[in-house]
């Protein structure tokens, strides 16, 4: 079955799909990893030219709504293309791992779309970006404790409020609870879940959520491997202040919320709620409460 159109925007076809799922999910299967791939290379492509466009001047017939409606368009139109020809592979991978796990015959057969989805949400390794991790006051005060001198430190060469800082680690690993940790077991020490360059040395690889076209993809990722979390923070502040593409994060340092729009926007986390999630925490009686257990903010 090919598929026509845009990649993401022939809901006539996507319907039709649909109904064809249904009624054989193993025979539908294979068009629809084509069309999850070709969502997948969308985003993808729109992902990379959102770092372009920092870089336009506001004059340039290029940052307009009406370009950037044209270029989603053609974007679509590339990505319909490649998934229909040879593709990058996603497709095939997905079609074998979930023709794997279709139901036996004894058993009431699951949709494609039912399969996709729990492929989706399966619970992760290291339970990163999740803010409903179960803690208790204890976890929460040997978790503030363990970081307080570093996001503080931190924080001033920012010019940020500690919290803010605190509040995110706690959202990247659940508390403390959820630091990568590699083979050996030996953690990471990585509390804002930075990824691994092709210069990293020492790196750590697990399973993640990645979110394209706001749909959570599980896949594994290569992340940065501190020697301790005085490290993790230092090599945070050097993210932020040495790539140009957070330059409107570090202009709004002084207001919490702009800081994390900014730094969401800018492409530091791929979760559409990641910025709701970290305010949550910021403003919540959790992180308020340990801090004042602790007296840490008398200092």
């Amino acid at each position: 079955m090919a598929i026509d159109g845009i990649a993401v925007g022939d809901f006539k076809n996507l319907q039709h799909l649909k109904q064809q799922a249904q009624a054989d999910g193993q025979k539908a299967l294979p068009a629809v990893a084509k069309q999850f791939e070709a969502i997948f290379l969308q985003a993808m492509l729109k992902s990379m030219r959102m770092g372009g466009q920092y870089f336009l001047d506001d004059s340039s017939p290029f940052k307009s709504d009406t370009a950037s409606t044209f270029q989603d368009m053609l974007d679509g139109q590339y990505a319909s293309n490649i998934a229909n020809g040879q593709g990058i592979g996603l497709a095939a991978i997905l079609a074998k791992q979930l023709g794997q796990t279709q139901a036996p015959a004894d058993t009431p057969k699951k949709s494609v779309e039912q399969s996709l989805l729990a492929s989706r949400i399966t619970p992760l390794d290291n339970h990163n970006g999740r803010e409903d991790t179960p803690r208790t006051a204890a976890t929460i005060d040997e978790f503030v404790k363990s970081i307080w001198p570093y996001a503080r430190q931190a924080a001033n060469l920012l010019g940020l409020d500690p919290k803010i800082l605190m509040a995110q680690a706690a959202l990247e690993t659940g508390w403390g609870q959820f630091v990568t940790r590699g083979s050996d077991g030996i953690s990471s020490n990585n509390l804002f879940n930075i990824k691994a360059t092709s210069n990293t040395e020492n790196t750590v690889e697990t399973k993640t959520t990645e979110y394209i076209a706001d749909t959570p993809i599980r896949m594994n990722a290569s992340f940065r491997r501190y020697p301790s979390i005085a490290h993790s923070f230092s090599d945070y502040v050097a993210l932020i202040q040495g790539n140009s593409r957070y330059e409107a994060a570090l202009a709004n340092t002084k207001d919490p919320q702009r800081y994390v729009d900014e730094l969401h926007r800018a492409g530091y986390a791929t979760d559409p709620n990641y910025a709701s999630k970290i305010m949550a925490i910021y403003h919540g009686d959790e992180l308020q409460q340990a801090l004042e257990r602790n007296g840490f903010l008398m200092e």
